[in-house]
């Protein structure tokens, strides 16, 4: 009697999702070589570089403007547009479809998004928010552009704006956004405060309101690097500096509530003794 193998289904599902799980983590792996090589071929920082439309794009200060270049498949350059406007770029972001260039225009002293289609035509470009305002971060959410701003009047304070239309959120102290991230239904605001000195805040804003702030001291002056979000966590690097100069790196990782849940001491570098200082 020939027997027959039967196998559970609980262990083809779970088969099945090892091997997605591989198939997922080779192809970050390519993502990462190739972003590598292009950094390292044309000297840009990662901040520099985006994908858009199976294609890479990365942009560069020139005389009098900015460039923007596409890539072909050996990753050498097939397109380029100048915008010839003082921008001091701030981000360069893609929503599949559009690529979004953030930052602030040096003679209309005013932030600036430029929209290009995959093939660098320039399809929209707006001016928001007030005059001197500085654009800090942005992220494409829903096909839209969500971008945070510092805006100085009487001291420093965030706006967000969704497609150029800016709301201003008032905090108790001088505020200096840094990060925006999709977080728990809202968006979580990562920066510092100054009063009188830096110290890390986080905050998070839903349907239009700060729900909570947080203020964190680590040292004299503290300031997040990086933003990382794990569903209803955070994990956030902060570099944390004293009053004579040493330096240490800390990460923390925070609940949906913005409490600190785990902490931890990364590379820290002492000042030197007086009597080595040159």
């Amino acid at each position: 009697m020939k027997k027959t193998l039967i196998i559970p289904a609980a262990f083809f599902l779970f088969f099945t999702g090892c091997v997605n799980t591989t198939q997922n983590i080779d192809k970050e792996i390519k993502e990462v070589q190739i972003e590598n090589t292009i950094l390292k071929k044309y000297q840009i920082s990662k901040d520099a570089l985006v994908k858009c439309n199976n294609s890479y794009y990365f942009y560069e200060p020139v005389n009098d403007g900015i460039s923007i270049y596409e890539l072909d498949k050996n990753y050498n350059i097939k397109n380029a547009r100048k915008i010839n406007k003082l921008i001091d770029v701030t981000k360069m972001k893609s929503d599949g479809k559009y690529l979004y260039l953030l930052g602030y225009d040096q003679i209309k002293n005013s932030p600036v998004l430029v929209k290009l289609d995959s093939n660098l035509n320039i399809k929209e470009m707006k001016y928001f928010g007030h005059e001197y305002d500085i654009p800090k971060d942005m992220i494409i959410t829903d096909k839209k552009p969500l971008v945070i701003l510092i805006h100085y009047k009487n001291g420093a304070n965030l706006e967000i704006c969704e497609n150029t239309k800016c709301k201003f959120y008032k905090e108790k102290y001088n505020t200096l956004p840094k990060f925006i991230n999709k977080f728990n239904g809202g968006y979580l605001i990562t920066g510092s405060i100054q009063h009188p000195k830096e110290d890390l805040l986080i905050l998070f804003v839903k349907n239009g309101k700060i729900v909570w702030s947080k203020v964190y001291d680590f040292g004299m002056e503290d300031s997040p690097y990086e933003v990382e979000i794990k569903g209803n966590k955070a994990v956030i690097k902060v570099i944390s500096q004293d009053y004579m100069g040493a330096e240490k790196y800390i990460t923390i990782e925070i609940d949906k509530n913005g409490n600190i849940i785990n902490k931890k001491k990364d590379l820290e570098f002492k000042q030197l003794p007086t009597r080595f200082r040159t």
